[in-house]
């Protein structure tokens, strides 16, 4: 099987060109494969799941949405006159946000912004795992910070994994002098392509509470869903203002 680095790229190209049921291979070290529909990343936003749709509601100002994808979010927010910029790593799917009307698309390394400042940032789809290791969420949260207008906010989502150690009794099994829990691997394939694999965090709320201290930004939970998924709403520290 070839290997190709922008798997989700090549995905997002086929569905433009009107192959819509195709999907997406998707393996992580912690759990059984998964097949993700590519029309997924192409939902309109009546489609989407309600912890994004109060997400989206919530914007203002100027607003960044990092590892944006195909684009769903930023078009939304977009078609309701609001000024957004959509970035991601993945040049295919710069793209598609291009092809889809996205005004505002670029191939870039959230790490290597400019310090321009935003009175939202968007790190949606989980996005906490951008960090990829607990140990770097603190570095990507004080960049955030330092992108983040006085008075704007951040909203992360994540999921907590430590539902998958649990026993019937609610107990945990945790292997303290291992990695943490939330670290895994990822691995994508896409019809005859495979992806490398890539490292990618699923951190816990009090954790990320605890690291959005360290980065000197307030943090609060916004939203907790059903299946130990939440968001998060991070915002400078009002005595540093």
């Amino acid at each position: 099987m070839p290997t190709n680095t922008d798997i989700f790229g090549l995905a997002f190209r086929d569905y433009l060109d009107g192959k819509i049921y195709e999907e997406i291979i998707v393996k992580i070290n912690l759990f059984d494969d998964e097949k993700l529909p590519v029309s997924y990343f192409f939902r309109p936003f009546d489609e989407m799941p309600e912890w994004e749709k109060i997400v989206l509601n919530e914007c203002q100002g100027r607003i960044l949405d990092v590892g944006a994808g195909a684009g769903s979010h930023a078009l939304y927010l977009q078609d309701k006159g609001m000024d957004v910029m959509a970035i991601d790593i993945s040049p295919g799917g710069v793209e598609c946000m291009k092809e889809r009307g996205v005004k505002k698309a670029f191939e870039q390394d959230f790490f290597l912004l400019d310090h321009e400042k935003y009175d939202t940032i968007l790190f949606l789809m989980n996005g906490a795992g951008m960090a990829q290791k607990l140990h770097r969420l603190q570095d990507m949260l004080e960049k955030a910070a330092s992108l983040l207008a006085d008075d704007g906010c951040i909203f992360i989502e994540s999921t907590d994994l430590l539902y998958m150690y649990e026993d019937e009794d609610g107990s945990a099994m945790i292997n303290l002098a291992g990695d943490y829990y939330g670290e895994v691997v990822y691995e994508l394939e896409f019809r005859q392509w495979k992806g490398e694999p890539f490292p990618w965090l699923f951190v816990d709320y009090e954790n990320l509470s605890y690291i959005a201290e360290l980065a000197d930004l307030d943090c609060e939970m916004f939203y907790q869903g059903e299946n130990h998924n939440f968001i998060a709403r991070l915002s400078h520290k009002k005595d540093e203002i």
